[in-house]
């Protein structure tokens, strides 16, 4: 993540961390469709979650017997986490230089959060490094196709689907607005990720008005995979 973005996002969700948390429920689609992909048991299990905001996710595994590390650039929300885990280790970073020794962990997850990094490949090798062979990756993010529509609206036609731009997002009705990078499906689904993982599933799914519902069209906001560490 380039250093300039890195202070944004972090002072971003320090600003508004107490209402990003509030109207997180909101969005019931997408949280049960990741609790859902959990369809194994996590008891004994190390389980990372990168940009792990308030640490509700990895509470609800906690309490199933999972041992809880999270990561997150806000220091509002790690400070957060660490009240939610009391037993469980959080520390301060971003995706692409996990702060984690290799092969650490069985499971590795991110919800709503890959998104906001400029480098999303580099936190994809991340991942992959600190996942132990035949572990599990989870994760879900804002929609590729989403962030070309608001790249639309913020610039007009012509724009280039390709080129990553800053994009302003409205979300849970207009009562926060993100500015967050543009990504393309190939930034996720590239050589590399299949290179180091097996992909279980994927899905992709609309969450309305916790997205904005630009022009009354629908369309994916949101999209989630399941992969195996090879």
């Amino acid at each position: 993540m380039l250093p300039h973005m890195e202070t944004h996002i972090q002072h971003q969700y320090n600003d508004f961390h107490e209402v990003y948390t509030e109207k997180f429920t909101h969005n019931e689609l997408s949280n049960t469709l990741f609790h859902e992909a959990f369809n194994f048991n996590v008891k004994g299990k190390k389980i990372l979650d990168v940009g792990c905001g308030d640490g509700v996710d990895l509470a609800i595994f906690e309490q199933q017997g999972a041992k809880v590390f999270g990561i997150d650039p806000s220091s509002e929300f790690i400070a957060k986490a660490q009240t939610n885990n009391p037993t469980g280790i959080f520390k301060k970073g971003v995706g692409e230089a996990l702060p984690c020794e290799d092969a650490k962990f069985d499971i590795v997850i991110s919800k709503w959060a890959m998104q906001t990094s400029t480098d999303v490949p580099a936190v994809l090798r991340e991942m992959a490094r600190v996942i132990k062979k035949n572990g599990t990756l989870i994760y879900l993010t804002k929609h590729p196709f989403l962030q070309f529509l608001e790249k639309v609206r913020d610039n007009g036609h012509g724009v280039d689907y390709y080129q990553q731009q800053i994009v302003t997002s409205n979300i849970y009705s207009g009562s926060i607005v993100l500015k967050e990078p543009t990504h393309t499906m190939g930034e996720y689904l590239n050589g590399d990720f299949f290179s180091n993982f097996e992909l279980l599933d994927y899905y992709e799914g609309a969450e309305f008005p916790a997205s904005e519902q630009l022009n009354g069209d629908t369309y994916p906001t949101f999209f989630m995979v399941k992969a195996r560490r090879k």
